[in-house]
């Protein structure tokens, strides 16, 4: 009976230290990994593009249906800008001051 109750523990702790030695070893790949890990600055970038891109594509579909021609880019320092692609970029960063998401 005795026997019983010794090995009973001895695989108790067998566990608890098999668990324990997987945490232990998934945190450390985990610290170690090379994989790249996205900061709240890159989500966000990553979210004003993506509505910027949205708004992009609607903007083009509405100037074709309505036969506008604004294929003149237009210079802003230096740098050339598509009329479309500035106005999206504008709206998406604006859209958060506008339209902020409530919680």
């Amino acid at each position: 009976m005795h026997v019983g109750i010794v090995l009973l523990f001895l695989a108790i702790a067998l566990v608890v230290l098999s668990g324990w030695l997987r945490v232990g070893n998934v945190r450390r790949r985990k610290r170690l990994s090379l994989d790249v890990q996205d900061t709240y600055l890159s989500l966000e970038i990553k979210k004003v593009v993506a509505n910027a891109g949205g708004i992009y594509v609607s903007l083009t579909l509405a100037a074709s249906f309505l036969k506008l021609d604004l294929s003149q880019p237009f210079a802003l320092l230096g740098i050339q800008f598509d009329v479309l692609a500035a106005i999206a970029l504008l709206l998406a960063i604006l859209q958060p001051l506008v339209w902020p998401q409530g919680d």
